[in-house]
């Protein structure tokens, strides 16, 4: 499942396309991305992607400070199912839900 619309308020992400087809949103507008490609995500802009190709696509991306990213992912994979208030959990880590995947 694709990540919701979110903006992170203290970490730059860079993605780097190893193989596949995603389509990337960046602040309202969207892009195609192949093998190869790359996007930078600065803080604060409101973003997310979703794989649009016919076979699974492989991503390399770089959250600059990680920060508390490690502990978030843990956490969010093993309580995902349990998570009464998204919004606060993301909010915790510094990412504010702005909307729905594509």
């Amino acid at each position: 499942m694709p990540p919701p619309l979110h903006t992170h308020t203290k970490q730059y992400e860079i993605f780097h396309i190893i193989e596949g087809t995603f389509l990337f949103q960046k602040d309202g507008e969207q892009v195609t991305l192949k093998n190869g490609d790359s996007i930078s995500i600065p803080p604060g802009a409101v973003h997310t992607f979703k794989n649009v190709g016919d076979e699974p696509g492989t991503l390399h991306y770089e959250l600059l400070d990680a920060g508390k990213s490690e502990e978030f992912f843990q956490r969010l994979v093993a309580e995902i199912a349990t998570i009464e208030d998204i919004g606060a959990f993301f909010a915790a880590y510094d990412i504010e839900l702005e909307g729905p995947p594509l």
